[in-house]
């Protein structure tokens, strides 16, 4: 059981991509406008914002209160790294981020893919030497398991999430992220997240994961059912073994995270479905015995 400490991607850390950030016209403090206008402020925020009001002049939409302006989230390029995983940076052909940074990650993980290939690239950037560059390929062939299901199971299925936890663990790197779609369509992917991955335990069988559904489902006076369709949320309840002595570590690095969202990494193989983004509601810490200890961690994913 490990988790991924992300680090927060600033106008500094992010050197250059090649995700245009165009989305609307950048806000003017001496332009006035009206209800349904749409801008971005990409100096500091990088997020877009629609007018409530006519005569909307000289509003900050930063510091707006709900008044004059409503947040419609992060622009095109950074919804890669605005916690959100449905809403998904689009391109068409490739995403590609370079990322310069000055702390330790060994390890990124990526979520809501619609992509064929990830390429990762990583630049030692005080000798300026490539010391990984590793292409990923997406195609999932895990439902392929016999001469049946090779010629009848669909052949196009891809995976949506990508773990990669062997990044040389550098102080100073440059990290070139690369995602492709081979056919020339939009690449897509919803959230990237990178740090220092953490041991906290060995995952026991007795982890149980499963979906919270937001969707709305509800019935008219003559008793049809309406289905509103919404996004979902994964779910986890973590079983860990731990040693006894490790406890007061793990309950400290848990409470300093207690408010930012972290990747929970049950499992590297993505089969068990044991790969999360997202918080934790609640833990717990069984002293059991002397040299062992059992935790329980409640982990509810972004959607």
């Amino acid at each position: 059981m490990k988790v991924i400490e992300p680090i927060t991607i600033t106008n500094t850390i992010l050197s250059s991509s090649n995700v245009a950030e165009n989305d609307y016209t950048a806000w003017s403090s001496g332009t006035s406008y009206s209800i349904g206008d749409k801008v971005m402020v990409v100096g500091t925020t990088h997020k877009n914002y629609e007018s409530k009001t006519n005569s909307n002049l000289g509003n900050d939409p930063t510091t707006d209160d709900g008044t004059n302006w409503i947040d419609l989230g992060a622009t095109n390029r950074w919804k890669a790294f605005d916690q959100k995983i449905s809403d998904q940076v689009t391109n068409t052909g490739s995403i590609q981020y370079v990322l310069n940074h000055t702390n330790v990650v060994n390890a990124v993980a990526f979520f809501g893919l619609e992509a064929d290939t990830v390429r990762i690239q990583v630049v030692e950037t005080t000798s300026s030497t490539t010391v990984y560059d590793e292409t990923y390929n997406l195609l999932d062939t895990t439902s392929v398991v016999d001469w049946y299901t090779y010629f009848f199971e669909p052949a196009e299925e891809k995976d949506v999430e990508l773990l990669v936890t062997d990044l040389p663990a550098y102080s100073s790197t440059q990290i070139t992220i690369t995602i492709t779609d081979s056919g020339g369509g939009t690449a897509k992917v919803g959230q990237i997240v990178m740090g220092k991955a953490v041991q906290l335990g060995a995952t026991l069988y007795e982890t149980e994961i499963g979906i919270e559904d937001f969707s709305r489902k509800d019935t008219d006076d003559f008793g049809n059912a309406i289905i509103i369709e919404r996004v979902f949320a994964q779910t986890a309840d973590f079983q860990i073994r731990l040693d006894t002595l490790d406890a007061r570590r793990i309950q400290r690095k848990l409470s300093e995270f207690r408010a930012t969202p972290l990747v929970w990494i049950g499992n590297d193989d993505s089969r068990y479905g044991l790969i999360l983004y997202g918080f934790y509601r609640e833990f717990s810490i069984n002293l059991s015995t002397f040299s062992t200890s059992y935790a329980t961690i409640e982990v509810e994913g972004l959607t």
